[in-house]
């Protein structure tokens, strides 16, 4: 039965509804963004830490937070389901590797004074997810998407030429968050759960770190100084909330309005990097920086376009 008004009032309150579904979903994904590009400031603060523990503790850490907030919503029942189905837990298995593996390159690069080889990795991130699609979906690619991964391509040859360098660390963090989100994909399970099963899987290596340090006399946690404790505490809330407005981003905004919005975070890395943390960047590795730059324009446009397209598409299919 139709309760619409004969004024339409029901048609636009759903359609303010609507858009203000929106506008939540776009303030959660800026929020995301803007959180994860300024933890470069939030690590590099802890660079007198290796990376190692300070990757151990987020582990720690982010399990206490990710599990308190289970218990609190009675979830806990939702992880032996999944603990159960080998296909699943395979996949979460190799996508917790992939984090690690990310979170590590990520704070090391950090802690390393080379925060901006770290934006440089999430800048062509997206041009890694659609060769992965490329290669591993056989997802078919638009000349400007070619387009966009070659001229990547060629800014890294061009580095490896000009400085006698490959930008190992921007293409382990974007290969391996590439390879995560693929592995992700492959799952039935959702950001919460997998975040927090991922987390189990790691924790015996993460506590088992801490433990041998702390044994040895070199850890820091409750044993340098209270600021240093209170930032090693605190990156599991660094970690989950970023994720929990991700999550409610993603529910209210389309994909490709999301893809546009993720360049937010490289952005305010590399702007942190040169004018906060004094990170010099010469000529010709700038240089590289502006192709990578040229090439993420390309993708932008072609996502523009493609996401035009799916809306008229829509729309077309509506009437």
């Amino acid at each position: 039965m139709d309760h619409s008004s004969p004024d339409g009032k029901s048609g636009q309150s759903l359609s303010s509804s609507a858009v203000s579904d929106q506008k939540v979903g776009l303030l959660a994904a800026i929020s995301a963004y803007c959180l994860w590009a300024t933890l470069t400031l939030y690590y590099a603060a802890l660079s007198h830490v290796p990376p190692m523990e300070v990757v151990s503790n987020r582990v720690a850490w982010s399990l206490v937070v990710v599990g308190l907030f289970f218990l609190l919503r009675g979830r806990w029942h939702e992880v032996w389901p999944v603990l159960r189905n080998k296909a699943s837990l395979r996949a979460l298995l190799f996508s917790s590797l992939l984090i690690s593996i990310n979170w590590l390159s990520y704070i090391w690069a950090v802690s390393n004074q080379q925060a901006t080889e770290a934006s440089l990795g999430y800048f062509i991130l997206p041009l890694v997810n659609v060769a992965l699609g490329f290669v591993l979906l056989s997802e078919r690619l638009s000349t400007l998407q070619w387009l966009a991964i070659g001229l990547a391509a060629l800014a890294i040859i061009l580095q490896a030429i000009w400085l006698g360098e490959v930008p190992v660390i921007s293409l382990v963090i974007a290969l391996s968050f590439g390879g995560y989100g693929y592995l992700r994909k492959t799952v039935d399970v959702g950001p919460n759960l997998g975040l927090l099963i991922e987390l189990l899987l790691i924790a015996p290596f993460a506590l088992g770190y801490l433990v041998f340090v702390h044994g040895q006399g070199d850890g820091h946690l409750f044993a340098v100084d209270h600021v240093t404790t209170i930032l090693l505490v605190l990156t599991g809330f660094a970690t989950y909330f970023p994720l929990l407005w991700f999550s409610a981003a993603a529910k209210r905004l389309p994909l490709s309005t999301l893809g546009i919005l993720q360049y937010i975070n490289p952005t305010i890395q590399f702007l942190l990097a040169v004018f906060v943390l004094g990170e010099t960047l010469a000529l010709d590795k700038f240089l590289t920086f502006c192709l990578i730059w040229v090439s993420v324009g390309i993708y932008m446009l072609d996502a523009i376009r493609r996401g035009r397209k799916s809306d008229r598409a829509t729309t077309k299919a509506a009437s």
